[in-house]
């Protein structure tokens, strides 16, 4: 046997190393090749699956399901359509996501009794056991309701309670795992921010519209009672009988307030629409889930406004503020130390009495008109007792623990405007 010396042998391996190395790496090299003619190839498949079928259909062929891709703070679905994805504006998709989260949370409310004065409005799902906040002009004087959800399936339900002066009713039906709706706050609304509303305007269903914030902290009056509601918002968005009761809505599909009254000098949709907003429908739901009813303090005296003709012929030292006309005698408000007013005059078509207190403050609130003085009384209860700063011959007077009645009906008509 040959013996190599050991130079002989170092060449040997260094040989065959190399041949090794060179048959990997034609090897590997091989392989490179037969993968980027398979990624080749595999990329103009997936290209005609895009061209005839969408970017959508592909993701859904890699287990990707296209329903959970978003984009955008909003969460706004990426694909509407098996045409694939950017088919409608960043506004439309807005505008379709909030209808598509938002429409199982609406009703359509249709009286029972033909001989009901309530017809047919929206409402808004509170809870999934069942409890649903509407107007109460939408009830009207009626106890039993049809309810219809967006599934096209009914079910019945009946008056909890309803608080008149907010225009406010609950509802109450026995069908389970309803879609409750998101609740949002109408704390940081701003002039110019958009706003949608879904009801069911002359009884067509589920219909969408959109709108802005027009005007916000408005005082308006309801139709069915004398009250004034308090920081309502105004919007313009399209509004017509039937949407009563349904939401208002941000674009996040949150809802903001609850839409309650048009005003219109034609009874169309050709005016003012507003809602009340969220915060109190909450607070109000709330009371009438557990009793029934809201009760609010009130003040039992006859008030008047203030207004440059009063001012100046009472020679008053304020310009601004509630006249107190009249007192009802032993009341809360005359046992508090408020006084009417002595000298009768011809107000409109009212009699009034000049020459009593003029509030200017409420718990170290400001008063200057029934903005103010309805906006501070709206959260209190009866029995509640409040200090008050009246102006009474040219002096400022601080009235301590002066209690509040019941707010009613009847003694919310004892203001003039």
């Amino acid at each position: 046997m040959k013996r190599f010396s050991f130079s002989e042998i170092l060449t040997i391996i260094i040989v065959a190393s190399a041949s090794v190395a060179v048959i990997l790496g034609l090897g590997l090299w091989t392989g490179y090749l037969s993968a980027e003619k398979q990624k080749e190839s595999l990329g103009k498949a997936m290209q005609e699956v895009v061209d005839k079928d969408g970017v959508d259909t592909l993701l859904e062929m890699a287990g990707i399901p296209v329903d959970q891709v978003y984009y955008g703070e909003e969460l706004i679905p990426l694909f509407q359509s098996k045409d694939g994805s950017w088919t409608y504006t960043p506004e439309e998709m807005r505008n379709i996501a909030v209808y598509k989260k938002c429409k199982d949370s609406v009703v359509q409310i249709l009286a029972e009794s033909a001989l009901s004065d309530s017809g047919q409005g929206s409402g808004v799902i509170l809870t999934g056991d069942g409890y649903i906040v509407t107007n109460k002009h939408v009830v009207g004087s009626g106890t039993e309701f049809s309810i219809v959800f967006s599934d096209e399936t009914t079910s019945r339900a009946t008056l909890v309670g309803y608080d008149s002066l907010s225009d406010i009713a609950i509802l109450k039906t026995d069908k389970e795992n309803l879609v409750p709706m998101e609740l949002g706050s109408s704390e940081d609304l701003t002039v110019g921010q958009t706003l949608l509303a879904i009801g069911n305007p002359y009884g067509y269903t589920w219909s969408l519209t959109s709108g802005m914030v027009s005007g916000l902290e408005r005082m308006v009056s309801t139709n069915t009672s004398a009250s004034v509601i308090p920081n309502m918002i105004q919007t313009d968005a399209l509004i017509n009988p039937g949407n009563s009761g349904g939401p208002l809505l941000d674009t996040k599909g949150r809802m903001v307030g609850l839409v309650s009254s048009i005003y219109s000098t034609s009874g169309s949709a050709q005016g003012i629409s507003f809602a009340l907003p969220v915060e109190s429908v909450r607070t109000i739901a709330e009371k009438i889930i557990k009793d029934g009813k809201v009760s609010r303090g009130w003040f039992d005296f006859l008030s008047v406004e203030l207004n440059s003709q009063i001012v100046s012929y009472c020679n008053l030292p304020v310009d601004k503020g509630i006249l107190v006309s009249q007192v009802v005698p032993t009341g809360m408000a005359d046992k508090g130390g408020i006084k009417g007013g002595n000298e009768k005059a011809q107000y409109g078509n009212s009699v009034i009495y000049l020459g009593g207190d003029v509030v200017i403050g409420i718990n170290g609130k400001k008063v200057e008109g029934y903005t103010d003085y309805f906006a501070i009384l709206y959260a209190s209860s009866p029995g509640d007792k409040v200090d008050v700063t009246v102006v009474r011959n040219e002096e400022i007077v601080e009235l301590k623990g002066v209690e509040l009645v019941e707010q009613t009906e009847e003694n919310t008509r004892w203001i003039l405007r």
